[in-house]
């Protein structure tokens, strides 16, 4: 039996057919869901509520420099870095709803003068002026929620602050 001639052009004919040498689709095919750029961020503190009473805060205002990368229009993921001195994940979860989750070392003072840790979150989507979800938008609406610890300052109740947020594209 004599060996087999391969050709040049049906080897790499073969190899397009089968997908081989081929790059998988670029995450440039979902860059019209992800979020990137910068974005004016303030959490409301007059809608303040503290375990689901409503009592005035401070607002809070801050910029975020975000980047992300959309493998699906569902799934993205990437890095946000705050005016606050923060940088921390970001990401999609179901649908259109985005997280933030960011680690506050100091964050309520106690009674004895200390102050414990809490856990902030922010969840928020793309919408339009009206609040309605809209999948590809310079606005974003949602939550921005920090949660103690149970037991922090001698309680034996978590406390959880709730602030509506309103996160708009600068550039």
């Amino acid at each position: 039996m004599s060996p087999k001639k391969v050709v040049p052009g049906a080897a790499l004919i073969a190899a397009a057919a089968f997908g081989l040498g081929t790059a998988p689709p670029a995450a440039a095919e979902y860059e019209e869901y992800a979020m990137n750029g910068t974005y004016s961020v303030v959490s409301n503190g007059e809608w303040a509520r503290m375990n689901d009473r409503y009592q005035d805060e401070p607002s809070v205002r801050s910029t975020w420099t975000v980047t992300t990368t959309c493998t699906t229009a569902l799934t993205c993921s990437g890095k946000v870095t705050s005016s606050l001195g923060w940088t921390e994940d970001i990401y999609t979860g179901i649908g259109t709803l985005w997280y933030v989750k960011h680690y506050v070392p100091e964050w309520i003072p106690c009674p004895d003068g200390s102050r414990a840790p809490g856990l902030q979150v922010y969840e928020f989507y793309p919408a339009t002026e009206e609040g309605m979800t809209q999948r590809i938008s310079d606005l974003w609406l949602g939550e921005d929620e920090t949660t103690g610890v149970s037991g922090n300052c001698g309680r034996n109740k978590s406390l959880v602050l709730n602030l509506p947020v309103k996160i708009t594209k600068i550039s």
